[in-house]
């Protein structure tokens, strides 16, 4: 019967993705998210039927109404990205019993994921992780691990071990920064793991970060086989900038939603 919520919660994600739009697209610029969204070509204030999450882009076919400049394809795939996400980390929680602390719980996961998704998009612009954000990350999960806590669904050890995977991610990637004196990693990435341990757990943790590694490392290979084929294409190589956030993010969301454990380390934090 639950399936009959994922239509709407679909819907909700859009409209939470096209606000993480305003976010992603004006962070920075000294304009606020409460301003009437406009067209970035010829200034036209955008009317409500040009801002349906999805909708709007596709009737318009991509052009503004007003210049016919072309609609960056970020919008529809913000909204749609969100819209997907919220549906499958709710399904993936398996409620079978509603409840005002289950629908806080889910709260705090989807405003996580709205953050991770900002996170995610901002980097892959600007090749930077914004200090506030890897705040807002570790603020959240340390507040739904709170809340599990009290309401004794974690117990002493699992909550020793979202701690320490906080603390040793964060550490790693530090260590890696400071060896490389920033030329392997960035320390935001580093500030990022603090919200990727104390949300994970050691367990699935480490399991993100092996699969952060495994999916760059494949992708990579088959961007450096593809540009190795067109010829007079400049090829990637060992020495070229790929943001890593993105793929810490992904990590993330396959160790949530596969309660992955590689190493097999639950069974000492139990």
């Amino acid at each position: 019967m639950i399936t009959i919520l994922y239509l709407p919660l679909f819907i909700l994600g859009t409209i939470i993705g096209s606000f993480l739009n305003v976010i992603i697209l004006r962070f920075h610029t000294g304009r606020g998210v409460n301003g009437r969204s406009g067209c970035f070509s010829c200034g036209n204030t955008l009317h409500w039927y040009e801002l349906i999450p999805v909708l709007s882009f596709s009737m318009q076919k991509g052009r503004c109404r007003n210049c016919k400049s072309r609609i960056s394809i970020q919008y529809p795939l913000v909204e749609l990205l969100t819209g997907f996400i919220f549906c499958v980390v709710v399904y993936s929680q398996n409620i079978s019993l509603w409840s005002g602390i289950t629908l806080l719980l889910l709260a705090f996961d989807l405003a996580i994921w709205a953050t991770l998704i900002v996170v995610l998009v901002y980097d892959l612009k600007h090749m930077i992780i914004p200090d506030v954000f890897s705040a807002l990350f570790a603020l959240l999960t340390f507040g739904k691990l709170g809340m599990l806590y009290s309401e004794g669904r974690l117990y002493s050890g699992e909550f020793t071990s979202h701690i320490i995977a906080a603390l040793a991610l964060s550490g790693f990637f530090a260590f890696l920064w400071l060896v490389s004196k920033g030329k392997w990693i960035g320390l935001g990435d580093s500030k990022l793991a603090v919200g990727m341990g104390l949300y994970l757990g050691l367990a699935q943790g480490l399991s993100a970060f092996v699969y952060a590694f495994w999916v760059g490392a494949g992708f990579a290979i088959i961007g450096m086989a593809i540009q190795k084929v067109l010829k007079g294409r400049k090829s990637l190589g060992l020495k070229t900038e790929i943001p890593f956030a993105p793929l810490l993010i992904l990590g993330t969301l396959i160790a949530f939603l596969f309660q992955s454990d590689v190493f097999h380390l639950t069974v000492f934090f139990s």
